[in-house]
């Protein structure tokens, strides 16, 4: 089903970890118009480049955010888990027992050359997402569109999507799936104009807030108002992204004014400082982010094929501590569906309470006295280096099982060789069904997004059932059950659920609680002169 990276705590908790700098003292109010700030622009540090700004392939954190900037599909998710009509008139028409989706188009959404966006720009977008010469990391999100895994692999030519007319779009489904619509409020499904395809990697014809106004790969990026948009906005005139910037340097010209946003978070060397000091308390905006940074431990791998070992592992770690090593800026988890999700909170009952002596009994059960020594495969040249790997490798260790911390093969197929490794996942769209879909009841093949290789047919059941139930008390509670179940088998061992803490310019407005990936949506940001 779902197609996800595998990530070493992700991006925003090493940036968080593993920064070194610290910020000076500053007399001047953040955000002071100074030298390298423009009323009308919004400067934008990062530490990282864009992998891609065509939406077919937009898939890491900070590209979906550019990406929100210069595309819109038929919807947007916003801070409360409604989906907002964008491109589409209203909420879709469901029929055919919850098969069918009818959507129809604002006839005023236009291009950036002040072309019309029909529904046959979505049909081609899609159609060219899931092309298998393509190759498009964000395939997964689609699974449920009817001849979507026959189309991918190339054997066959029919897609359950199709333009009735310039202005209505349907989409068919293979099974129901209630969540669909979150699906089309994600980049993935916005569309790309067929005509400009040829420019799309580089200069875009766009149907969103932006367009690019000027790009010096590895440099910045400008992005100027698009005088065709069919919204209104009061966002800025102009965003420039600043690229390789360390977060930490990124602070120091939110301080002086030469930037208004730090798109990283805000480092731990940074962070203690920041928030003693009092004219900063309105620079920094949390939300915990709708993820889960956890351990996938391979069942098909000894000794982990035993759940005595799994579970000793799971009472093995300290939550708690890791939680303090990020300034208290993450919550323990209990589960793989972080509270954050609608419906859940942190009512999740914890199987598996910190308990190292337990852990021990439990290996001496499993025929393990002494211990042994294992590998944690990580997705990065970072091995060694971050607090959270050390903290983790130490806490094993007290029980007797001696970790080395490699980095992964980039090859797939050595993914199923692996007995322990890394893993996170951050919200494609507001529902456990993604997370559950997504690499729990996920097919468990080399490659695929279930590293841990969890198969419980009871538990895919139980999820197939809730994935199609409507909305709704029921259904979470379903979910709530499944993720107990999953906890039960003790694959996946959830470390904590992360918070993103940004720090910006006085001038900056218009933060709101985070919904998908990351909350940044600098389409809806808004600059005080």
């Amino acid at each position: 089903m779902a197609k996800r990276s595998i990530g070493i705590f992700s991006a925003v908790m090493l940036s968080a970890v593993l920064a070194g700098c610290g910020a000076k003292p500053s007399s001047t109010p953040t955000g002071a118009a100074k030298t390298g700030s423009s009323l009308s622009t919004m400067t934008v540090t990062w530490s990282g480049n864009p992998q891609t700004i065509d939406p077919r392939k937009i898939y890491d954190g900070e590209d979906w955010n550019i990406g929100r900037a210069l595309y819109v599909g038929l919807y947007s998710i916003n801070s409360t888990f409604h989906l907002d009509p964008v491109i589409a008139t209203g909420q879709p028409a469901i029929s055919n027992h919850g098969l069918t989706y009818t959507i129809h188009l604002n006839p005023k959404a236009t291009w950036s050359n002040g072309t019309p966006v029909t529904a046959q720009d979505f049909v081609y977008a899609l159609r060219t997402e899931l092309s298998p010469k393509f190759q498009s990391p964000d395939t997964y999100l689609w699974w449920m569109i009817k001849g979507a895994t026959a189309y991918e692999s190339g054997k066959s030519t029919t897609l359950g999507i199709k333009a009735l007319g310039s202005h209505t779009l349907e989409y068919t489904l293979s099974q129901p799936y209630s969540a669909f619509p979150y699906v089309l409020g994600v980049p993935a499904s916005f569309p790309v104009d067929p005509a400009a395809i040829s420019k799309v990697a580089t200069d875009p014809v766009t149907d969103g807030p932006y367009v690019i106004g000027q790009w010096t790969t590895g440099q910045k990026m400008v992005l100027n108002q698009n005088p065709h948009y069919f919204r209104h906005r009061n966002s800025p005139k102009h965003i420039q992204f600043d690229f390789n910037v360390n977060p930490s340097v990124g602070i120091l010209r939110v301080e002086d004014g030469q930037a208004d946003l730090v798109a990283d978070g805000i480092p731990s060397a940074n962070y203690t400082q920041l928030k003693a000091n009092p004219q900063y308390a309105a620079n920094i905006t949390k939300g915990y982010s709708p993820a889960v940074i956890l351990l996938a431990l391979n069942e098909k791998v000894k000794p982990f094929n035993n759940v005595l070992v799994r579970q000793a592992v799971e009472m093995a770690i300290n939550k708690k501590h890791l939680v303090q090593l990020l300034n208290g800026r993450a919550l323990p988890a209990n589960g793989v569906l972080p509270p954050s999700l609608p419906g859940f909170g942190s009512d999740i009952p914890n199987l598996y309470p910190y308990n190292p002596s337990k852990a021990k009994a439990l290996l001496r059960k499993a025929g393990y006295p002494h211990g042994f020594s294992t590998t944690l495969g990580l997705a990065s040249e970072q091995t060694g280096s971050s607090q959270i790997e050390t903290e983790v490798e130490a806490d094993l260790k007290a029980i007797g099982i001696q970790v080395t911390a490699k980095p992964l093969p980039a090859e797939s197929s050595a993914q199923a060789k692996i007995p322990m490794m890394t893993y996170s996942w951050y919200m494609d769209y507001p529902d456990p069904a993604d997370f559950i879909g997504g690499f729990v009841t996920s097919p468990a093949v080399v490659g695929g997004s279930n590293p841990a290789f969890l198969n419980d047919p009871t538990l895919n059941k139980m999820e197939a059932r809730a994935a199609a139930m409507p909305l709704g008390a029921a259904r979470t509670a379903l979910y709530k059950q499944i993720d107990q179940r999953a906890m039960k088998d003790a694959a996946y061992v959830p470390l904590f659920y992360p918070e993103l803490t940004f720090f910006h310019s006085s001038r900056v407005h218009g933060f709101a609680r985070p919904s998908v990936y990351f909350p940044a949506t600098y389409s809806h940001l808004t600059l005080a002169h």
